[in-house]
């Protein structure tokens, strides 16, 4: 999963971070799996729910958008561009904040999407909001760079 990211880039975009998923949340899943699978294996299958999502869960973001993907029961793919990105929001657990880990939720015109689990969840939000602010102060300064051109040639034909 981790090439999921760089296959998909366009032209001139690069990966700024890429998110680190914690397999501590793993081990509690299939302690609780082993301990009680004598009720129907319920808990034990969840174990192997967790496990597959974990290891096919992939989030990250370039200079341009922000890209996940999640596959377990049903697969869920983010890739907005980043002035689409309405807000990102954090949570975590007891465990996550011993452990630094917790869950991110982003926000889109399209919907939410939820990743858990992200080792340094604080980091990478930071992170990715920074990165939203310098992608709309580029994207101002390329239009404004746009309309001194325009200015200039029109007063060229004067």
């Amino acid at each position: 999963m981790g090439k999921y990211i760089q296959k998909n880039l366009t032209k001139n975009e690069e990966i700024i971070l890429e998110a680190k998923i914690s397999k501590l949340p793993l081990i509690s899943a299939w302690i609780t799996g082993i301990l009680f699978c004598w009720l129907l294996l319920i808990p034990f299958f969840k174990a192997i729910q967790k496990t597959i999502k974990y290891r096919n869960t992939i989030l990250g973001f370039t200079n341009k958008r922000v890209i996940g993907k999640q596959r377990g029961n049903k697969t869920i793919t983010l890739d907005a561009p980043l002035n689409k990105v309405q807000s990102v929001g954090t949570s975590n657990t007891f465990w996550g904040r011993v452990f630094n880990y917790g869950d991110i939720t982003i926000r889109t015109a399209a919907g939410e999407f939820k990743f858990v689990s992200v080792k340094k969840f604080d980091d990478f939000k930071m992170a990715l909001m920074e990165q939203i602010d310098k992608y709309e102060n580029d994207k101002i300064q390329e239009q404004a760079k746009e309309m001194a051109k325009a200015m200039l040639a029109g007063m060229g034909n004067r």
